[in-house]
């Protein structure tokens, strides 16, 4: 997988993204793509609302969370 990043961006609650958008965990060195909400039938909470591009795991974002949103980026995946 290559991700090619055209600039850099702001920090921007995860809740400010659209989904699809890809974005940059600013603590770490990981990508994400914003993915509709997945919500557990049982309790009622958002368990899953991003997939992490490097291993393809699904993760949940707090909406406050801060992220660095990726405009233009480019996805190849071979």
């Amino acid at each position: 997988m290559k991700i090619t990043i055209k600039n850099d961006n702001k920090l921007v609650p995860f809740e400010d993204i659209a989904e699809g958008m890809v974005f940059k965990d600013p603590t770490a060195e990981d990508y994400y793509i914003k993915t509709a909400s997945a919500v557990n039938e049982d309790t009622g909470a958002e368990d899953w609302n991003c997939l992490r591009l490097d291993n393809y795991a699904l993760d949940c974002c707090a909406p406050t969370y801060l992220v660095r949103p990726i405009h233009g980026a480019e996805l190849i995946i071979p």
